[in-house]
């Protein structure tokens, strides 16, 4: 059970495309303390814990969620990112879209992970 079970049930009834799913788990591959779950079903979404704390996650064909202190979460919707329902502190970054730049997921990965581990 982690300490925002809400993102846990946000992402039950979800599934996501491989190629989001690779592409948020290749933004994790350098942080620390941390495991992934994937959504009880088939190509579920798959998101990332630590600290009990779900800080990041992927679903659908092209969404990336993650989990901002309230600096960062400005500067991700000042750069592309949206406001999600899944809560105040959250964001979603959309991936391969062609009109856009490559979003840089090593970078909200490291602050939705320092997020969930500080407080800040």
């Amino acid at each position: 059970m982690t300490r925002n079970p809400e993102a846990e049930a946000f992402f039950a009834p979800l599934s996501a495309h491989g190629d989001v799913a690779a592409e948020m788990l290749r933004a994790l591959a350098k942080l620390g303390d941390y495991d992934t779950q994937s959504a009880p079903r088939e190509y579920g979404a798959v998101y990332g814990v630590t600290m009990d704390i779900v800080f990041c996650g992927a679903a659908g064909m092209a969404t990336t969620y993650w989990r901002l202190s309230p600096t960062d979460r400005t500067v991700a919707l000042a750069t592309g990112a949206v406001e999600t329902k899944l809560g105040p502190d959250w964001v979603e970054i959309t991936l391969f879209r062609a009109d856009w730049p490559t979003p840089d997921l090593r970078h909200w990965a490291l602050c939705a992970y320092r997020y969930a581990r500080t407080g800040r």
